[in-house]
């Protein structure tokens, strides 16, 4: 019965200790803290999501650069934000068209290149080729990959964008032999360091 007794008491202590390293939200500070309060608040709706100052233009985004919070609500919920990390970023940007030579032989691929490239060359805009050739989801943007960090596009993708020399930033092919991928990329962004959040985003019931 003492050692029961005994075992209650720590456990009560250890819930107690628990509840006091855990902030409230209002108290978050920094990403330690955030995801202490993650870790005491499971759900889905609850999260860590990022924003850049280039890609993310909402009033939402505007207000937490420049605040820090934001809160918004529907009939159903509220869900608060808050920033607790800034940061910057290396960014890499280009507009590329994908061929997928799994789709069409090797030979179609080549020639396609080459009258895409002539194309350019005579001055349509790359914007309007993308549409038309590209074979990917991309084409929808006019082939531009937007600011992106590292670790954000098909590896060899973003190998090839990030490494290309600043002297030679017009138009350029490569192959991906192994799995039969094209690109064509117009590498004409020059790389930029970006601002970037860190957001605590909570959901709560009304």
């Amino acid at each position: 019965m003492k050692n029961l007794l005994i075992l209650l008491i720590g456990f009560s202590a250890s819930l107690h200790a628990q509840e006091a390293v855990t902030p409230s939200f209002d108290a978050v500070t920094n990403t330690d803290e955030a995801q202490l309060f993650l870790d005491s608040h499971p759900s889905k709706s609850n999260a860590f999501i990022t924003f850049n100052e280039e890609n993310h233009q909402t009033e939402l985004a505007r207000n937490l650069f420049s605040s820090g919070h934001a809160t918004t609500e529907n009939q159903m919920e509220i869900t608060r934000y808050k920033v607790v990390d800034r940061f910057t970023t290396t960014h890499y940007r280009a507009n590329y068209i994908f061929l997928d030579g799994n789709k069409i032989d090797a030979e179609t691929a080549e020639s396609l290149i080459k009258t895409i490239s002539k194309k350019y060359k005579e001055g349509v805009p790359f914007s309007k080729l993308a549409k038309e050739y590209s074979m990917d989801r991309n084409a929808n943007r006019n082939g531009d990959t937007g600011w992106f960090a590292p670790g954000k596009l098909n590896p060899d993708l973003e190998k090839v964008i990030m490494n290309v020399p600043l002297s030679d930033r017009d138009l350029f092919s490569f192959e991906l032999k192994e799995k039969s991928w094209y690109y064509l990329v117009l590498n004409s962004y020059e790389p930029k360091d970006i601002k970037e959040i860190k957001v605590l985003k909570i959901v709560e019931k009304k």
